[in-house]
């Protein structure tokens, strides 16, 4: 803004906007106010349904809220909430193919048996 223009130059818009996007919920398209995270998501997950309690359509489409969406949570109830979903515990590295992720748990889990060893 130094060359005396009214306009913000291009790259400190951008900037803006993906500073507002980053503060605010892609679940609930709410401002996040604080560290702590979205409000609504916070309250879900303290009284979120057992993940085994859903039915797989729900589950799998709970789970495609959670990738598909900026975070909002802490990343411990992130990770948590997921797995739960997902029905064991994921790698780090499996949010990076959201799609393989969500295909992995719609396959049933396996019972393992004293034979499998």
């Amino acid at each position: 803004m130094s060359n005396g223009s009214l306009l913000a130059p291009a790259d400190t818009i951008v900037g803006m906007a993906r500073l507002r996007r980053q503060l605010e919920c892609d679940i609930h398209l709410v401002p996040i106010v604080d560290e702590r995270g979205c409000g609504y998501c916070l309250r879900f997950l303290a009284e979120a349904p057992d993940a085994r309690d859903l039915s797989m359509t729900t589950r799998i489409e709970e789970l495609e809220r959670w990738l598909l969406a900026n975070r909002s949570v802490p990343e411990e109830l992130f990770y948590a909430r997921i797995e739960a979903l997902v029905g064991r515990r994921i790698s780090p590295h499996e949010l990076d193919d959201p799609d393989t992720l969500i295909q992995r748990a719609q396959r049933p889990g396996r019972t393992y048996d004293w034979d499998d060893w």
